[in-house]
């Protein structure tokens, strides 16, 4: 239902289709330097094709002067399994609102609203008037999700450099003796195989029920979610391997390598964007993934590798790989009415980069 401010002039209420072409025109003036946003295939894809999604139930919450948008609360629908239940939450993906606008309680308004719809919600990564909103609403700081980073190649990793042949390839060849090997602390088992993957099948949706009894807190990986968000995203490829025991899936890893900054060139960084691992032989199973990762971003030369994870099993094969924890990692934020004992508890929560608008809002790299 749709609430007025004091003054009668705006309007807070939920998106409709109707609505599209004015949040379009707001957001291309909002983010000039960012056309994306604004893109209409990208913007569908984003908010009107997520399987969680219902043409009647958008989950972007506007302020609107006449037929005019102003600000947006815009989120990402997703289902979270919160201990021995799945219910229906929503990420807090992107809040602006006009600078004519600002200091009058509308923001916690459109926040406001959005919880009304959907009282169980949660922010990764955001600036200090978004904190300041959230915080306001009795939002929880949860802290930071862990980011390690493990430098590769660094002659082209390092941006303007890479493109001086004689500089990049004496970086490359003096961080020969440093680069990383492939741990063989667990060697493979002889039944594992790794295989690339072209789509998410039915198979995913069986991973997941097994792998999800070792987490808590964690946003559910159906195979439809997983196909909008890796294989549909448009403008982006990513690299999905699967780990599999003759047939039978045991887990999934999936990379984004940015787009090489010169023609032939490698790419300067890539991204572990997701992994899923079934609870049985799970450490044998993490670290085989992240092996399969490592072994492929070797493979193309890649500057360096970068992942964010919440996940204990997984940080310590990390650091076993030889990567290392950056303190500027984004922070997180929750809010729940009720299961505060397991929401507001970190060690509860599984997390990767794939559940953040780090992953979405990556520049195309095709």
């Amino acid at each position: 239902m749709s609430v007025r401010d004091t003054r009668g002039e705006v309007e807070i209420k939920q998106f409709e289709l109707a609505d599209e072409e004015a949040l379009l025109s707001f957001l291309r003036e909002a983010y000039p330097d960012d056309p994306r946003k604004s893109e209409p295939a990208y913007w569908r894809w984003h908010y009107l094709e997520n399987p969680n999604t219902r043409p009647d139930d958008v989950p972007l919450w506007l302020l609107k002067r006449g037929d005019e948008v102003v600000s947006q609360a815009a989120t990402l629908p997703v289902e979270l399994k919160l201990g021995e239940e799945t219910r229906r939450s929503i990420w807090i993906l992107d809040f602006i609102v006009n600078a004519e606008y600002r200091g009058k309680g509308l923001g916690k308004r459109l926040v406001a609203a959005a919880r009304d719809a959907c009282p169980t919600m949660f922010a990764l990564g955001f600036n200090s008037q978004s904190e300041a909103v959230l915080r306001s609403l009795d939002w929880v700081m949860m802290g930071r999700i862990s980011r390690y980073h493990l430098l590769l190649y660094p002659g082209e990793a390092l941006g303007e450099i890479s493109n001086a042949g004689a500089v990049r390839g004496a970086l490359n060849l003096g961080y020969a003796p440093f680069r990383p090997r492939l741990n063989s602390s667990h060697p493979k088992r002889e039944s594992f195989t790794v295989r690339e993957v072209k789509c998410f099948d039915s198979s995913f949706d069986a991973l997941w029920q097994e792998a999800s009894v070792q987490w808590p807190c964690a946003v559910v990986r159906k195979a439809s979610f997983l196909e909008w968000q890796f294989m549909r995203q448009p403008g982006k490829k990513f690299d999905v391997l699967g780990l599999y025991e003759q047939d039978q899936l045991l887990g999934y890893v999936v990379l984004f390598f940015r787009k090489p900054e010169r023609a032939g060139g490698a790419p300067p960084k890539a991204a572990i964007s997701d992994l899923c691992y079934k609870a049985h032989a799970s450490v044998d199973v993490a670290d085989e993934l992240l092996q399969a990762a490592l072994k492929l971003a070797l493979e193309r030369r890649t500057g360096s590798l970068v992942i964010d994870v919440l996940d204990p099993r997984v940080e310590e094969r990390l650091r076993r790989l030889g990567f290392w924890r950056i303190k500027n990692a984004p922070q997180f934020m929750t809010y729940t009415p009720d299961a505060q004992g397991l929401m507001y508890d970190l060690s509860k929560w599984f997390l990767t980069r794939a559940d953040s608008d780090v992953s979405i809002f990556e520049q195309p790299n095709l």
